[in-house]
């Protein structure tokens, strides 16, 4: 299953509106830090490897 970049972005709001809920245990609190920064790093890694054409 492909995720889309707007969808990724989703799930991220998401998942930090989930982070400051008040009430919800700690094990689920840890698995959406988890989530959290796998999807932030996958975005990140996203615009780092976007490939330019050479100028030659």
């Amino acid at each position: 299953m492909l995720i889309t970049k707007k969808e990724k972005q989703l799930l991220i709001r998401l998942l930090k509106k989930e982070k400051r809920r008040v009430f919800g245990l700690k094990e689920d609190k840890k698995e959406i830090n988890q989530l959290l920064d796998k999807l932030e790093q996958n975005t990140r890694n996203e615009k780092v490897n976007k490939v330019k054409p050479s100028k030659l």
